[in-house]
């Protein structure tokens, strides 16, 4: 099982337990198609790693929970992950507390 599910109140939170990609897609559709709130909390501590689908499916997250109105919040991550984050400027589309912002130019 790659994802876990909690519910606090208005708030679910999703904690992935293995690689977010195309093999969990269906349990990560479910944690939030299942479980309307108005905020979510997706939690990455224990996540390896993300690979092009599962950027995806934070996007369809994005979009069914309300699109730039959406409340996400993605805690937990490894500094490899965080890269990744940089990298496809998901920084700008989601809440990342720990993101530090880079300067490019040096």
């Amino acid at each position: 099982m790659g994802v876990k599910t909690e519910i606090m109140e208005d708030k679910v939170k999703i904690a992935i337990t293995s690689t977010l990609g195309n093999d969990i897609h269906k349990e990560f559709r479910r944690a939030y198609e299942d479980n309307s709130a108005s905020s979510y909390v997706v939690d990455l501590a224990n996540t390896s790693n993300i690979d092009s689908a599962g950027l995806g499916m934070l996007l369809l997250m994005r979009d069914y929970t309300g699109g730039e109105e959406s409340n996400i919040e993605i805690i937990n991550c490894s500094d490899h992950i965080l890269d990744i984050f940089h990298v496809t400027c998901f920084y700008k589309l989601f809440k990342i507390p720990q993101y530090v912002p880079r300067d490019n130019n040096k």
